[in-house]
């Protein structure tokens, strides 16, 4: 049984709308219906949040027969927007459905809007480092202490690799392979909205 459904019924047999979970949870009504479709899970403090609000023991969600929670370490901020230098060495741990989680899993949380409306301010981003990044792909890279989020391309010939901000009143950076430079990449497998 998928989070969403579990997260259903127990919203149903408290008697509560989504609507009203969502103002005792003090956020909006649209990361309830995604929460119930399976669109994103909730951040661990919001999951606690949710069991307290339903009247759940605190493993309801981790029982053998229903999904598994994981955690994963939310590791600082990553710029949508203009790149700059975050430290990324943070450690706040952030819950992850067990069936998309993957060794290496870890979050950023994203700041600006220069990938709206896919990320926005304040969105967590689940990011995975040994993935393979193809063109088009969404990352979180580093590029010489800066960390930030943006589309990746790359030419025909691996020669030029760009960023792409997906709101175009954003600069699009552009690194050519003879350009010092120390660049990291991970894949962007998720977004969960946080509500700010």
């Amino acid at each position: 049984m998928s989070f969403g459904t579990l997260l259903k019924e127990a919203r149903k047999k408290s008697k509560l709308s989504q609507d009203e979970l969502a103002k005792i949870l003090e956020i909006n009504r649209v990361s309830i219906s995604n929460y119930e479709k399976d669109k994103n899970t909730p951040t661990l403090s919001n999951l606690k949040k949710i069991q307290e609000a339903l009247n759940l023991s605190s493993d309801y969600f981790d029982d053998e027969n229903k999904i598994k929670v994981r955690t994963i370490p939310l590791i600082g901020l990553a710029s949508c927007g203009v790149p700059q230098s975050y430290a990324l060495d943070g450690y706040e741990p952030v819950v992850v459905s067990a069936d998309i989680y993957k060794d290496g899993m870890y979050a950023v949380r994203a700041e600006g809007d220069s990938m709206s409306p896919k990320i926005n301010h304040g969105n967590i981003v689940y990011c995975l480092a040994n993935e393979i990044i193809d063109n088009g792909h969404i990352i979180h890279y580093t590029l010489n202490g800066e960390s930030g989020i943006k589309k990746y391309k790359i030419n025909e010939k691996g020669t030029i690799i760009t960023l792409i901000p997906l709101n175009s009143k954003y600069d699009v950076v552009t690194i050519h392979e003879n350009d010092p430079h120390s660049l990291k990449m991970a894949k962007v497998v998720g977004v969960v909205d946080t509500d700010f």
